[in-house]
C-alpha cells in the first residue's frame, strides 16, 4: 500500500484550514508518517488545541509544529503571514490549500454578501496563499494539493455559491499545474463528496431538501478517509483525484453521458420533492 510507504521525515508541510475538519485530520495523518506541520486557521483557540493534537502522532522527537493566525481572504495578511512563516518554519515541500467555507441556500436567498465571501475565501485565499508561497518553493520544487470537491464538477441545486467556487478552482488548478511544471513544482486537485465535519451542522439550516437528497448520490466520507486520500496524493503526485466509490460513479456518470444523465437524475429528484412538498 502507497499510504504505508510514505515518509514524511524533514518534509515541512503547511496545511490551511488545519485546525479543524479533513485539514486537522490531514495534519494528524501527515503528522504520524514523520512530517514538520505548519497550520492556519482563523480561530487562535482552534489552532492551539489542534497543535496538541498533531503533536499527540507525532513519529519521532525531532518533529517540529506550529500554528500561525491566518484569514486566506486578506491578501496583505497572507503575504505578511507566510514571510513569516518562511522565515521562521522554512520553505514548504508541500502546500495543502485546505481553507474553504460552505454556503447552501436556494439561489434568491442567498446575499451578495455571502456569495462574495465564499468566493473570497474559497477561490481567492486558494490563489492569496500560492502566489505568496511559490517563489520560495520553486528553488527547490514540491507539491501543491488544492481541495476543491464534487460540487466542483458536478453543479448541486442548493449550491449556486460554493458550486461556482469549486468549479472556479478546476481551472485554476488546470492551468496552475502546467505553469508550475517547468518549475518542478506538482500540483493535485482533490474532489471529495460530502465529507462528515462540521460544515454539514452549520448548513442543515438553510440546505433545500432537493440538496440532501442531490448529495446522498455521491456518497458520505468521514474526515479519516477523505484526509487518507489527501495522503495517498501526496504519495502519487496524481493531478486529479476523486475519493469515495459512489462519488467516482456520480462524476463519470456525468462525464461520458455527457452530463444529461445527472441532470436528468437531479430534475427527476427536483420534482419529486416538489410533488411530495405540494
Amino acid at each position: 500500500m502507497i499510504f504505508q510507504k510514505l515518509n514524511f521525515r524533514n518534509t515541512r508541510i503547511y496545511i490551511t484550514g488545519g485546525s479543524s475538519g479533513m485539514g486537522l485530520e490531514t495534519a494528524l495523518q501527515v503528522s504520524s508518517l514523520g512530517a514538520h506541520v505548519l497550520i492556519f486557521a482563523r480561530n487562535p483557540d482552534k489552532l492551539d488545541t489542534a497543535v496538541a493534537q498533531i503533536q499527540k502522532k507525532r513519529q519521532n522527537s525531532d518533529q517540529r509544529f506550529q500554528s500561525m493566525v491566518l484569514d486566506v481572504s486578506d491578501n496583505d495578511a497572507v503575504e505578511s503571514t507566510m514571510r513569516a512563516a518562511v522565515d521562521e518554519f522554512g520553505a514548504p515541500d508541500i502546500l495543502i490549500a485546505n481553507a474553504g467555507i460552505g454556503c447552501a441556500g436556494y439561489f434568491e436567498d442567498v446575499s451578495y454578501d455571502s456569495f462574495d465571501a465564499v468566493m473570497k475565501i474559497n477561490v481567492y485565499g486558494v490563489r492569496n496563499v500560492i502566489a505568496a508561497l511559490v517563489p520560495s518553493m520553486k528553488t527547490l520544487g514540491g507539491h501543491i494539493v488544492i481541495m476543491s470537491s464534487m460540487a466542483g464538477l458536478v453543479g448541486v441545486f442548493g449550491y449556486t455559491a460554493y458550486s461556482t467556487s469549486k468549479f472556479a478552482l478546476m481551472g485554476f488548478a488546470e492551468s496552475l499545474r502546467s505553469e508550475l511544471k517547468r518549475q518542478n513544482i506538482a500540483v493535485s486537485v482533490v474532489c471529495p463528496p460530502e465529507v462528515d465535519t462540521d460544515f454539514l451542522v452549520a448548513e442543515a439550516p438553510t440546505l433545500p431538501p432537493e440538496a440532501r437528497l442531490i448529495k446522498a448520490m455521491a456518497g458520505r466520507l468521514s474526515p479519516e478517509k477523505a484526509a487518507m486520500a489527501v495522503v495517498r496524493t501526496l504519495g502519487t503526485r496524481k493531478f486529479f483525484v476523486i475519493p469515495g466509490f459512489m462519488a467516482k460513479a456520480s462524476y463519470y456518470l456525468a462525464r461520458f453521458s455527457p452530463g444529461w444523465m445527472t441532470r436528468a437524475t437531479t430534475d427527476m429528484i427536483v420534482k419529486w420533492s416538489a410533488d411530495k412538498t405540494s
